[in-house]
Formats: C-alpha cells, structure tokens, sequence
C-alpha cells in the first residue's frame, strides 16, 4: 500500500508516543488499519479520508471533519465526536460501544450494521442516515436528536434523557424563545434574531468554513440601509451595532427574512443537505410571523405550523 507523506509521518509520530496531531492535514489521506487510539484530532480535516479499519479508541475526535469519508470496520470504541462534521460518512460495520456523537453532523451518514451500544447520539443530526442493521439498543438520545419522521427510535430501544443542560446546538436565548410558545403572543427582539442566524452560521461553517460563511453572509445581504448596522466577523458569527431589545417593524422583518432566505439557497447550492440540517422549529420562529401595523411591532401567535425544510419548501421563507 502506497502511503502519503502526510501517513508516513503520522505513523512515525505515533510509534515515537506523540497524541497530538491537531496540526495535520488529512483530507483524502489513506489511513486504512492505523493504530490511532487515544489521539488528539480535534478540529483536523479528515473528508473523504480512507480510515478503513482504523483503531479510534479513546481518540478525541471533537469538531472534526470527516465528510464522505469511509469508516468501514473502524473501531470508535469511547471515542469522543462531539459536534463532529460526519456528512455522508461510511460508518459500516463498525464498533462505537460508548461513543459520543452529541451534536455531530450525521445527515445522509451510513451507519449500517455498526455496534452503537451505550452511544450517545444527544442532540445529533441523523436527518437521512441509513440505519439498517445498526445495532440501536440501549443508545441515548434527547429532545434535541434529529431523526426521519420514518424513524420511531423507541421501536430501535433506544433511551431518551431528559436534561436540564442546555442542548449543544442551542442556546439560552432559543430555549426561552421556545419556552415562552405558552404565551398568547411573544415579541421578537433582535437579540433573538441573532441567535437564529448564528445558527444557521454553526452549521454552514462546519462545512462550507469560516471565510466561505461569512462571503455568503455578505453577498446574500439585501440593499437596505438598516442591515449595516449587522457586523460579520471573520468566525461568520453576526453582531448587531445598536440597542439588542430594540421590537422589529414590520419593515426591518421583511429585510431580515430576505436575507435568510437568500443565505440558505446560496449554501444550498454547494451543500444540498443544508437544508435539512437546519433546525425547521427555529426557522419557523422566523417566518411565522403576524404583523401588526396598528402596534407597529411584530410577534409570534401562541400557535403555529411547523414545516420540514428541504430544498423544495425554501419558497416558504419567501417576503
């Protein structure tokens, strides 16, 4: 087997006892049968890599990428992927016993006749995933967990945890906008704007990255005067220069659900699963919106539809 620079030096480094290879560059990298147990590749790009086989046991595999890339037979046995970017990986007949994927990025995954015992999938993405044959039994999962509505993870023996902790995909701001659905009617402020649209920005940069995220936050901006007073920085997270409490007219809003929209179809053009990894229940709180023009406030009614994104329901967000 013919093996990359970048292999050969892992595989010295590691017989040598280093753990920490946070600064390699591993896309496409050949890594099949590695003995890569308890290291350290937190945030390294590992897409499209063939890691056939590897041993991941006890590695720390946090906010990684690992898009497209084959797994097959790998053993993650007490792995940690949180917030992990797994998008169409091939995870097939693999050993997960107690891995942690909370709040990774599962979308279109294949996870065929792997070994999830004990796994904990809290809020994790599996919007798509093949799960045929998988081993479900005794995995964890929340409210936050995002399944196929064909997928009923009960039937799977799955166990729910019902937590206080607040969800890695969502902030305390997005809880107490849920929260409050109670209510007959709730105004939104643009402080609970920006945690919609740093979102939207969470998922896009694990895939598209930063610089890319914040080109498309900048070129899906509408004309309008107003929106200069959003700042984009350099980790695509936006900022509001002015009062966070100020109740949005219906004017603002209608320029705010333009550029959201415009943000989603442009990511969608580059990544096609974008849409259903976006949380439908946020967005909604965006577009299901009544006007009072008498009050000159906008606010959301105690009860409205949910709707499932794909590509095809974008026209939805439509102004």
């Amino acid at each position: 087997m013919f093996e990359s620079q970048e292999a050969i030096d892992l595989r010295e480094r590691y017989e040598k006892g280093q753990r920490n290879f946070q600064e390699f560059q591993l896309r496409r990298a050949d890594l099949r049968g590695f003995n890569l147990s308890h290291t350290d590749f937190r945030g390294v790009d590992l897409s499209y890599a063939n890691l056939r086989e590897v041993d991941f046991t006890g590695a720390d595999l946090r906010d990684a990428y690992l898009n497209e890339a084959d797994l097959t037979g790998v053993n993650l046995t007490g792995a940690n992927l949180e917030r992990t970017s797994l998008i169409k990986i091939y995870l097939i007949k693999a050993n997960c016993y107690q891995t942690d994927f909370s709040g990774a990025y599962l979308t279109g995954a294949y996870l065929t006749k792997s070994d999830f015992k004990e796994a904990k999938f809290n809020g994790a993405y599996l919007n798509g995933a093949k799960l045929s044959g998988a081993k479900l039994e005794d995995a964890y999962y929340d409210e936050q967990t995002k399944f196929d509505t064909s997928f009923d993870p009960k039937v799977a023996l799955m166990k729910i945890i019902f937590s206080k902790k607040k969800s890695l995909n969502q902030s305390p701001k997005i809880t107490e906008l849920r929260s409050k659905k109670q209510s007959n009617t709730q105004i939104i402020t643009l402080e609970k704007f920006l945690e919609i649209f740093n979102h939207l920005t969470a998922i896009s940069r694990r895939y598209l990255g930063k610089t890319m995220t914040q080109k498309y936050w900048e070129s899906s901006r509408p004309l309008f005067e107003w929106l200069d007073n959003f700042e984009i920085t350099a980790s695509a997270e936006i900022t509001f220069k002015g009062e966070l409490n100020t109740i949005l007219n219906p004017t603002k809003l209608q320029w705010l659900q333009a550029w959201v929209k415009t943000f989603i179809e442009n990511c969608s053009q580059i990544v096609q699963n974008y849409p259903q990894m976006i949380d439908s229940e946020l967005i909604n709180i965006l577009i299901s919106i009544d006007f009072f023009q008498d009050k000159k406030m906008v606010s959301v009614p105690k009860s409205y539809d949910l709707f499932p994104i794909n590509s095809n329901s974008l026209k939805v967000l439509s102004v």
